[in-house]
């Protein structure tokens, strides 16, 4: 139902309260007023007549309503509008009313007959009683008359006319309000629509997070792998290491063994150098051997032999000497040669053990990078499950937001204006 019609009916039900109410307070006085004074002309009708002293002239009239009777003052009937009442006794008919007549003189008279109330004004005119009787109804007809319009056409023309004005005044009265709810559902459905164009926004939202979350499940796997190979590496390089810094103590033992070899070769030089000298006197004492047995008378074939002998040995000792001078000379210049070559060997390979500790340093790095990039692989991973968890809850949030949107848009919607 439109509340214009709803406006239109409370106005009405509040002005048919609103007579019913005056009807029930006032009506009881107003008709009271009115029977008194129909009462009133009713008694001055009759004392007028029974005053001018027509009242045997009265009945040739037809009245208006009721019937009107003469009576003397012992209740006989002298005349009556009814001819064929006349002669009868209004004592037995209505008791008490002759006596109340005798003792007013005039008056009004109530009284139950046939189960009718009935009124009777009487009045004296010197010698009998002119009475005119009515029932209830013919005596109150307008006021009866009067009611009936009332309930008959007054109050359907108040309800009509409140109905009417009430719909014109809902109408007024709704327009600001109808405006109102319009702009309101209006508004709820850019709601509405603002809300399912966010709910598919934070659908996909959801599906970014997903792919992020299994990007990161995969990029845990592909450093895990990573760590695990570098992990792998350095263990190999460590290996390395050790059997270059093994193969450097050999080479610097090498070294201190040429070392040592060319101290030996230097001393083997000074021997074979004192070889030679020895040699040497063993041919001045030759020669000098030779020149005593030419002047002195001895066994000179003899001497001469062991002179020839020694000469021989003299000889083969400096040849000895100068062949083995020789090869010390040559392996002096090998050993010096070697020595010069592990002494570089050894500043090279002490660059090289410099170089694989720095080697050794960033591989140690790598692996402590490696773990900080998996800790913050496994902090993006668990950020991505939190904003997944936050996605989803705002989705339910906005999946609410939007059954309590729909549901008062509904709720508006059955607002009829």
């Amino acid at each position: 139902m439109k509340l214009s019609w709803k406006y239109a009916i409370a106005i009405m039900v509040l002005l048919v309260v609103f007579l019913t109410v005056i009807m029930f307070i006032s009506f009881p006085a107003i008709s009271n007023i009115i029977k008194d004074v129909a009462l009133k002309g009713f008694e001055n009708e009759v004392s007028t007549i029974a005053n001018v002293q027509i009242s045997e002239k009265i009945f040739e009239l037809k009245p208006e309503f009721g019937y009107y009777y003469l009576i003397s003052a012992d209740g006989t009937t002298i005349y009556h509008s009814d001819p064929t009442k006349i002669g009868q006794n209004i004592k037995e008919s209505v008791p008490n009313l002759v006596e109340y007549m005798v003792e007013n003189g005039s008056g009004v008279y109530s009284y139950n007959y046939e189960e009718q109330r009935r009124y009777v004004a009487f009045a004296y005119d010197g010698q009998n009683y002119l009475a005119h009787a009515a029932t209830e109804n013919e005596l109150f007809s307008d006021l009866n008359t009067f009611k009936k319009s009332i309930f008959t056409l007054v109050y359907p023309i108040s309800i009509i006319l409140s109905l009417v004005l009430g719909y014109f005044f809902g109408e007024f009265f709704v327009r600001t309000p109808k405006k109102q709810i319009e702009a309101t559902n209006e508004l709820f459905r850019t709601i509405s629509d603002s809300v399912i164009s966010t709910s598919s926004s934070t659908a996909e939202i959801k599906a970014m997070a997903e792919n992020t979350e299994q990007a990161s499940m995969e990029l845990d796997k592909s450093v895990e792998e990573f760590a695990a190979y570098l992990e792998e590496s350095r263990a190999e390089i460590e290996s390395i290491l050790i059997r270059i810094k093994e193969f450097t103590n050999t080479i610097e033992e090498i070294t201190n063994s040429t070392t040592q070899l060319a101290n030996l070769t230097e001393v083997l030089s000074q021997i074979t150098e004192r070889i030679t000298e020895i040699s040497d006197n063993i041919t001045v004492l030759a020669i000098n051997a030779s020149i005593e047995t030419s002047k002195q008378n001895i066994d000179r074939d003899g001497l001469a032999r062991i002179a020839e002998m020694i000469m021989d040995l003299s000889n083969s000792t400096r040849t000895l000497s100068k062949e083995s001078k020789s090869s010390l000379n040559a392996v002096e210049r090998v050993v010096t040669s070697t020595v010069l070559i592990t002494e570089k060997i050894s500043k090279d390979l002490s660059s090289v053990r410099n170089s694989f500790d720095a080697i050794g340093q960033v591989t140690a790095a790598s692996t402590s990078n490696v773990d900080k990039l998996a800790r913050i692989s496994k902090t993006t991973h668990e950020s991505v499950e939190q904003l997944y968890s936050g996605v989803e809850q705002f989705e339910d949030a906005i999946n609410k937001i939007k059954d309590e949107v729909q549901k008062f848009s509904q709720s508006m919607n059955t607002i009829v204006l």
